[in-house]
């Protein structure tokens, strides 16, 4: 079973926009990697060009003698699943007052909050998007899935976000171009349905 510490973590918090603030870097160890002798060592950071979280470095440690380090085996490293899940151990969305609250419970708190208002709604759907973005995880599929809607559902909901003004300037042009694409694929084969879970899942 894949086991992730998070270490060195900076103290400063990157606002990445609708809510959400993550570290300007911080480190991961995974160990218990499945054909992987020894832990990955990543440094991730926010660029804030991609406006998401990625890999700046990462290495490999054999566990010991006997094991070696090879292309085979660098190749077998899922760099984004480690850093998805590096970065929702880090990530902080805002409560509406201030107050930071984790990944897990941002979202246990959304699963039990039931009775929201259309705009509240969207609101919630734009920071699930920007969550999304932020981890390096699919947005949509995000939204998809905590909201409990489809994927097409989903899109359209963050244009409704958009042409009501609820998202950035570049947020806005990656929702149109999404909710363009859906529209296309929705004509020739129908609504895309999202399945039911979601999130990181190294070491989450």
């Amino acid at each position: 079973m894949p086991e992730l510490v998070i270490e060195q973590v900076d103290a400063e918090m990157i606002d990445a926009g609708d809510g959400v603030y993550i570290p300007r870097s911080w480190g991961a160890v995974v160990t218990g990697l499945p054909d992987i002798p020894g832990a990955v060592h990543a440094r991730i950071v926010y660029d804030p060009t991609l406006r998401r979280a990625v890999a700046e470095s990462v290495r490999v440690g054999r566990s010991g003698l006997g094991d070696e380090v090879t292309t085979t085996l660098l190749r077998d490293i899922r760099v984004q699943a480690i850093v998805q899940s590096a970065a929702a151990r880090v990530v902080r969305i805002d409560r509406d007052g201030g107050n930071l609250e984790s990944y897990g419970e941002y979202i246990g708190r959304l699963r039990t909050n039931e009775g929201l208002s259309e705009e509240q709604t969207l609101r919630e759907a734009v920071k699930l998007y920007r969550l999304g973005s932020v981890i390096n995880d699919g947005p949509l599929k995000l939204v998809s899935d905590e909201l409990g809607v489809s994927i097409s559902t989903a899109t359209r909901m963050m244009n409704r976000a958009r042409v009501a003004g609820l998202v950035d300037e570049e947020t806005g042009r990656e929702v149109y171009i999404q909710a363009r694409e859906q529209q296309l694929r929705e004509q020739a084969t129908g609504p895309v349905v999202g399945p039911g879970s979601s999130g990181p899942s190294v070491g989450r």
